[in-house]
């Protein structure tokens, strides 16, 4: 059994650690924290391995507020049945330790996010609750509070991950090419393939601009800044290098992604169009506009007719 110095009551263990008994006891029974030696019916006795364990447990809990079922992922515990690993261990918590308890929270992280957007979705944000979340995931309260402080703190980063998820995808999908309207051809794909994917979630955000609420009237403005900075620079470049004429870019931007949004949001309402139907349409409309008529007198007249419009609106 070893020099009986090296062995520790639990009063020892409690001094030395911070942590009681009752603690102790908890992760233990939860397979975290390895047996003690057992040398009758009451008394156990612990080692430099339990404290260093202990110490381990109570940095990845307390620094990096990864829940005790996703601490035991990490730790490396003695097969069930076989005798208690009672050898010393590192003094120090290492690098590869905190990286690993890191992963283990963003992964967790994530998958929060990802039901609660699949939640957010199917009831809407004033209708779903934490508790919703909560229960897909089979995850104390408790737990969700380790992660976000409440349930807008919840929908503001799923929607920054909807954002990052359509940025991403269009730089991905553009990065090997050069001609021009190929790529907006790209980034078209993409923004319809994610918007298929989280219309619902992007409406409600939309929703909440009604309700006179500040900070969803500032993100929604932060997404689509987000989203249209990408495509006025390519406007600009392609202005520059004389492949489209002159406008504003910032407008010719928005006037896109409104497009292919509401696009996007007509295959919803009728799968009997294609992505492909909607992309030549585009395409289409975006290269020879509206055919109003042949005769450059007669566009010329109808641009007058346009612009003494908005001429007396401004009046």
């Amino acid at each position: 059994m070893g020099n009986k110095d090296d062995y520790l009551k639990i009063n020892e263990v409690e001094k030395m650690t911070g942590i009681p008994r009752s603690t102790i006891h908890f992760y233990l029974r939860k397979g975290l924290l390895h047996p003690p030696v057992k040398t009758g019916r009451t008394m156990a006795y612990y080692n430099s391995s339990h404290i260093e364990r202990l110490r381990l447990i109570q940095q990845m809990k307390n620094d990096l507020g990864i829940p005790i079922t996703y601490i035991k992922e990490r730790l490396a515990l003695h097969t069930p049945g076989s005798a208690p690993d009672l050898s010393p261990k590192p003094n120090t918590v290492t690098n590869e330790d905190f990286a690993s308890a890191v992963g283990l929270k963003d992964r967790r992280k994530n998958e929060i996010i990802s039901v609660a957007i699949k939640i957010f979705s199917e009831k809407g944000f004033y209708k779903t609750k934490v508790k919703d979340i909560t229960d897909a995931l089979d995850m104390s309260t408790g737990t969700f509070y380790i992660y976000f402080k409440n349930k807008e703190d919840l929908f503001n980063e799923a929607i920054d991950g909807v954002v990052k998820s359509i940025l991403g995808g269009a730089a991905e999908a553009i990065k090997n090419e050069k001609d021009f309207m190929k790529r907006l051809l790209l980034r078209g794909q993409v923004f319809f393939e994610q918007y298929s994917k989280y219309s619902e979630v992007l409406n409600q955000l939309r929703a909440e601009m009604t309700r006179d609420s500040q900070e969803f009237q500032q993100k929604v403005k932060k997404i689509y800044h987000g989203l249209t900075q990408p495509i006025i620079k390519e406007f600009r470049a392609a202005m520059d290098q004389g492949l489209i004429r002159k406008t504003d870019p910032d407008l010719l931007a928005y006037a896109m992604t409104g497009l292919i949004e509401t696009m996007s949001f007509r295959i919803t309402v009728d799968p009997s169009y294609s992505f492909g139907d909607i992309m030549l349409f585009l395409s289409d409309f975006i290269i020879n506009g509206v055919p109003l008529s042949n005769d450059p007198e007669e566009k010329q007249e109808a641009m007058a007719v346009v612009t003494e419009y908005i001429k007396g609106l401004a009046k």
